[in-house]
């Protein structure tokens, strides 16, 4: 058996598709939302803000309230631009396993609300941060820590017995990724490989 773990934004992306996804359900009112929390941004790009923090900051502040039945209908919508935001490379190496009989897995720390409707499009599994519902509204709160870094380890082990596998293949572009990247069977840990 053969398994191929994928990292999503800026791996398979050319950016980051929080921002691209936010831009596509709020439209202009996203600008307004980054203008008022500048000093979040500023804090993240600083390195004073954590990745988890300010993630979940923006997450509250532009989807906390919103009803999880429009999330999904607008989730649905985004899976074309989301496609489209793809680097070409990325989605041929993705259709290279899975016509060689491999499994593939997206390890993402970006939201499964709107992954998973790409996922299911592509045929392959998916790991990603899931946001917190409650009374069938989303709060702004993640469900569970934040797919990222050493999440991303823990999230692979729980569901899958490497020790199984023949090859192990990983694809990833920063720090967030090492351990995932670090699973691979030798030689075949790939960083920044697409354009």
């Amino acid at each position: 058996m053969i398994i191929a773990f994928f990292d999503f934004d800026g791996t398979i992306t050319r950016g980051d598709s929080f921002a691209l996804f936010l831009k596509f359900i709020l439209g202009k009112k996203f600008y307004i939302k980054v203008l008022a929390n500048i000093h979040i941004l500023a804090g993240y790009k600083l390195g004073l803000i954590d990745n988890n923090r300010a993630k979940e900051h923006f997450l509250k502040a532009c989807l906390g309230g919103m009803s999880e039945s429009f999330l999904k209908k607008k989730c649905d919508e985004f899976v074309d631009t989301l496609l489209n935001f793809c680097k070409k490379s990325a989605l041929e190496k993705i259709n290279w396993h899975i016509n060689n009989g491999h499994e593939v897995v997206m390890v993402s720390a970006s939201f499964e609300e709107y992954l998973r409707p790409l996922c299911n499009r592509l045929g392959i599994s998916l790991f990603a941060t899931t946001m917190e519902v409650k009374d069938s509204i989303i709060t702004g709160n993640f469900a569970k820590t934040n797919c990222y870094g050493i999440q991303k380890e823990i999230r692979i082990k729980e569901k899958y017995d490497l020790s199984k596998y023949e090859k192990i293949y990983a694809y990833g572009d920063t720090r967030g990724d090492r351990e995932m990247l670090a699973l691979a069977s030798e030689n075949l840990a790939f960083f920044r490989v697409f354009s």
